[in-house]
């Protein structure tokens, strides 16, 4: 690899300069990736770049990724297929993250959870029961969907401790939020797995006083809510209120409020208190609902403003208004609340608004939109990386151990943490890459059939800064079976058989024989330890057609049976 390298490496620093494109090419056309295998780790390939011109490219194990001009792909790969110790050719591919499907009856009407990623966010992460969400609302029933992680509440409205709901926007409003997901049942919430406290602040008829509402804030925060949701508001500003959210901010809660469904620019409340992420409703095109409050100035956030939900029969029926919005946006920040390490209210505001798809209108914030789930996350996921993480991931291979003698498809187990966030691990044997994982426990199955002898294992872990630790170790593979034959034992089709007669056997090969086998009539009938053994066939005990065979494993598991002699009594 070494000549075409170091031509590779004078183009690249000298990337300043734009690489000048053969006439038959476009100028606008992207180039194309192609990855090149090698035979071997130790092979070099010819001076690609004598030939064709190479905009960029990157060692791989095993191979290298190389990067050329649209128009001259055919050229390169030709170039390249010539080489004797180039093993295969291939474009890089693009693999994209699967999407999460639940199977909830009513899923297939969520169109939200798909306009705000929130499937792809659930290949990552479906929230923490030690995220809870506190829904200040009409109370919430405890349906199959929520009572699993539904806490006692308490009820301000009747000063009692009995939370249930006796209107059902409320229980809408948790089912938006954090109804279970892929359980067959009703819908699939935002955030799965956050646990649900309930705090009735609005009577039957959907109405409830400030004084309640800031006392259900303050009794939220003080049982520790990391995130309150309020799908309520009025127009009129509060002293009250806005002392109630300064006390919950200042306990660490992040406080989401609906903006309100009057199809008016002046401002709601609590919605409009500064410290609150405001949330107005969009529609699947990301308009604003004709109904949806908005303004630049104090709605901080939009999110899809109609959703299915379970009401207290639990039948499902759609949800719609900022009401319906607002859980959702607290739900994708449960999600991100669940990240270790457990970011600041502050911190997730931050990567809401930021990481938001920009939309038209000027109806939300300009620095902000509608809520993108993945974004969201990874907006985080970078600026934890940037400021704290410091430290190399810590990584190990936990099976197979070192030397240990593999064949078949072998389980490989990595051992991988990290202040901060483990990005991915890799997993290379003998320089080819077998796989990716990104969730712990990482784990990997690698196809070792056609190897023989030695193979290094590299697992390669990576933080989400990018640092990178590499783990090697050096297992055997032995995936040919033993070598066993009868020295001494009656012939094939042998008649008159009586009493015991014997069969010796000798097994050999290069990793050890473990055990050998006699085999009457297809049924094991005696084990041995070792590679020679003479086997008592007692023939007495059989029909009057017995077959005789002896079968030998080696120390890798892999087996080899003698062909069978059959004897006639």
């Amino acid at each position: 690899m070494r000549v075409f390298v170091r031509a590779l490496t004078v183009l690249m620093l000298a990337g300043a300069c734009a690489p000048v494109l053969p006439a038959a090419a476009r100028a606008d056309e992207a180039p194309v990736s192609l990855v090149v295998g090698l035979r071997s780790a130790t092979d070099v390939v010819g001076d690609l770049a004598e030939h064709v011109d190479v905009v960029h490219a990157e060692q791989l194990p095993g191979a290298v990724a190389v990067d050329v001009p649209a128009g001259q792909v055919a050229a390169a790969v030709a170039e390249l297929r010539a080489d004797p110790v180039v093993a295969y050719v291939e474009p890089d591919h693009v693999a994209r993250m699967a999407l999460v499907t639940p199977d909830d009856p009513s899923y297939a009407s969520q169109w939200g959870i798909a306009r705000a990623g929130v499937d792809r966010a659930w290949a990552t992460t479906r929230g923490a029961s030690g995220v809870t969400v506190a829904v200040l609302d009409t109370g919430v029933r405890p349906l199959p969907d929520l009572a699993p992680r539904l806490l006692p509440g308490y009820d301000f409205v009747n000063g009692d401790a009995d939370a249930n709901d006796d209107n059902g926007h409320g229980t809408m409003t948790a089912g938006v939020l954090a109804a279970t997901g892929d359980n067959g049942v009703g819908v699939a919430g935002v955030c799965w797995s956050c646990t649900i406290l309930p705090v009735k602040v609005l009577g039957a008829n959907g109405s409830g006083s400030y004084s309640g509402i800031a006392q259900g804030i303050r009794y939220a925060a003080d049982r520790g809510a990391d995130i309150v949701n309020l799908s309520l508001g009025g127009s009129s500003d509060s002293r009250l209120l806005t002392d109630a959210v300064a006390y919950a901010v200042a306990k660490g809660a992040l406080v989401v409020a609906a903006a309100g469904n009057d199809g008016s620019s002046a401002p709601h409340y609590p919605a409009a208190i500064p410290s609150v992420l405001a949330v107005g409703a969009s529609t699947k095109t990301d308009a604003r609902y004709s109904w949806s409050n908005y303004g630049s100035g104090w709605v901080d956030l939009a999110a899809p403003g109609c959703n299915p939900a379970q009401g207290l029969s639990g039948a499902v029926g759609s949800f719609c208004g900022t009401s319906s919005a607002t859980p959702f946006a607290a739900g994708v920040a449960a999600l991100i609340a669940a990240q270790t390490p457990a970011p600041a209210p502050a911190d997730v505001r931050r990567a809401l608004t930021t990481s938001a798809t920009a939309i038209a209108g000027g109806w939300v914030s300009a620095a902000s939109g509608r809520v993108d789930a993945p974004a969201a996350l990874a907006a985080w996921r970078t600026s934890v990386a940037a400021r704290s993480d410091t430290s190399p991931p810590v990584a190990g291979i936990s099976y197979p151990v070192a030397a240990a003698l593999v064949r078949g498809v072998v389980p490989v187990a990595g051992r991988v943490t990290d202040d901060v966030r483990v990005a991915r691990v890799d997993l290379a044997a003998g320089g080819r890459l077998v796989g990716t994982d990104t969730v712990a426990p990482y784990s990997f199955r690698w196809d070792s059939r056609g190897l023989r002898g030695p193979v290094v294992l590299t697992l390669r872990a990576q933080d989400a800064a990018g640092r990178v630790t590499l783990v090697r170790r050096t297992v055997r593979v032995d995936n040919d079976a033993p070598a066993v034959a009868v020295l001494a034992g009656r012939p094939h089709g042998t008649r008159g058989v009586r009493r015991t007669l014997y069969v010796t056997a000798r097994a050999a090969d290069p990793s050890g024989i473990s055990r050998m086998e006699l085999v009457v009539d297809g049924r094991v009938t005696q084990r041995s330890a070792g590679a020679l053994r003479q086997f008592p066939v007692q023939t007495w005990r059989h029909g009057p057609a017995l077959t005789v065979q002896v079968r030998a494993y080696d120390s890798a598991g892999n087996v080899r049976t003698t062909p069978a002699r059959t004897w006639y009594r």
